[in-house]
């Protein structure tokens, strides 16, 4: 009971620290446009009084942990009352009418949504497999690539993840247009896989970096080949990175708004772009039964990924992501033994003749 109390006084705390920062920035553009009024001085004065008793009267870390789970909850709770109004009644959003199903039956039964997430799938499942090939292959070849031919490529991975998606989604517009493709699946498929292939090949690439090199010098030195010593030495311990790099692909190619926006042809919408301009024509109760199914089947991407990388932890004996992403967890070496002496060092004095 006591800790609940220690909980909501924090969160108070928390409330009271946003509320006074927002009070003491809407004061001070005030003061700096030069007209402030009484009400802008005094919401100033309270603002920083809540801001200075947040602070020195709540611990920092319990502070800063309430702030989080009021994050959380901002970012989380309009998720949450689409989930909760896709199973209403009443066509009416703003009336509760009772739970029903009967959206997801409706959405499901329209053909522009139905088409668009077999699109949607096919797009992301093509994706992945092609972003975790060409990502794997890339990962493989640039760590063993000299400095002058890896940095190049490196830039360009990582401009690739830096630039704005807007910025990815116009040039690869432009660059379809200019080299006559016709917009559609297609070229939406291309983009995404260009986009995620750089994601899967850091993802990889940080796995077989810190793995080192002493398996494979076994294996090459026992007479296995350079396939075999792939095959059977290299891959299984990739196969936990590859695993969180096609996954993550899949992810982003089947909520990715942008670039599909950009790359779709007439008649082509994911189904991302179905929800987008379903909303253009105001809420309705199957779009948010649509939002929901779709918010259903990333989830479910995402735990499966999690079991799976869980599994492959516990059987390379490892604790978590961390040691499947980077290395391995790191094991004390046994001391070598002391070499045992010669023959000739054992053999008594009066043996010899």
């Amino acid at each position: 009971m006591r800790e609940f109390g220690a909980r909501a006084v924090a969160l108070v705390a928390a409330l009271a620290l946003v509320a006074g920062a927002l009070a003491v920035l809407v004061g001070l553009a005030a003061l700096a446009v030069g007209s402030p009024s009484a009400a802008d001085l005094i919401g100033l004065a309270i603002g920083a009084a809540l801001v200075v008793a947040a602070i020195r009267f709540v611990p920092a870390e319990r502070l800063l942990g309430a702030y989080s789970a009021l994050v959380y909850v901002l970012l989380f709770f309009p998720i949450v009352v689409v989930v909760v109004y896709a199973f209403n009644e009443s066509r009416q959003l703003e009336v509760w009418g009772g739970f029903s199903t009967k959206w997801f039956s409706a959405a499901l039964q329209d053909d522009t949504i139905t088409s668009s997430i077999g699109r949607s799938l096919r797009i992301a499942v093509a994706s992945a497999v092609i972003s975790t090939v060409l990502g794997t292959a890339a990962a493989l070849a640039l760590a063993r690539a000299r400095s002058r031919v890896r940095v190049p490529f490196d830039v360009l991975i990582f401009l690739t993840l830096v630039v704005p998606e807007l910025v990815i989604a116009i040039a690869s517009l432009i660059f379809f247009t200019n080299a006559g493709f016709e917009l559609g699946v297609t070229t939406m498929f291309i983009a995404h896989s260009t986009f995620n292939a750089s994601l899967v090949t850091l993802i990889v690439r940080s796995r077989f970096v810190t793995m080192g090199s002493t398996l494979e010098e076994a294996s090459a030195d026992l007479g296995a080949g350079p396939v075999a010593t792939f095959r059977q030495v290299t891959l299984p311990r990739l196969f936990p990175a590859v695993l969180a790099g096609g996954m993550l692909s899949f992810t982003f190619s089947f909520d990715n708004v942008v670039i599909s926006n950009f790359t779709s042809g007439a008649g082509e919408q994911t189904w991302p772009l179905r929800v987008l301009n379903a909303l253009k024509f105001g809420l309705k109760p199957d779009v948010n039964a649509t939002a929901t199914m779709m918010l259903g089947v990333t989830l479910l991407g995402l735990a499966l990924a999690g079991l799976l990388l869980r599994w492959s932890a516990r059987r390379q004996g490892g604790t978590g992501i961390g040691d499947i992403v980077g290395g391995g967890p790191v094991v004390a070496a046994e001391p070598a033994a002391a070499p045992e002496p010669p023959p000739a060092a054992r053999e008594p004095v009066g043996a010899r003749g």
